[in-house]
């Protein structure tokens, strides 16, 4: 799973993708990090086909620097998610399952059986 950070607001020289855990940005602005479109098409397609990717899931943003020449090897760098989790590899437990509202529970309960 990819969650991109702000959409096109890069300046010119951020092509270096960085993918990150944990979902520790939080700011809720463009300081959390930038991604353009295209950079995200990228990583969405290269996913589809990398084994380094697999069951992994990232905050990807770009910052200065070039542009990669493989994907692979920033893949190969993530956590795996951890098999039954609703959280991804290194995400803050923030709300025990209990505590979700019944409705979300069921949803879950539904996907997860589905």
């Amino acid at each position: 799973m990819v969650r991109p950070g702000w959409f096109d607001y890069n300046a010119p020289g951020e092509l270096a993708l960085v993918m990150l855990q944990g979902d520790t940005r939080h700011a809720g602005d463009p300081s959390d990090g930038v991604v353009s479109r295209r950079q995200i098409a990228q990583v969405l397609v290269s996913a589809l086909t990398s084994s380094e990717a697999d069951h992994k899931t990232l905050e990807l943003v770009a910052e200065h620097g070039p542009a990669p020449t493989g994907l692979a090897p920033l893949f190969a760098d993530l956590a795996a998610d951890p098999p039954g989790s609703l959280d991804a590899a290194l995400d803050k437990a923030n709300m025990p399952l209990d505590a979700e509202p019944a409705g979300v529970q069921q949803e879950l309960e539904a996907v997860r059986t589905g």
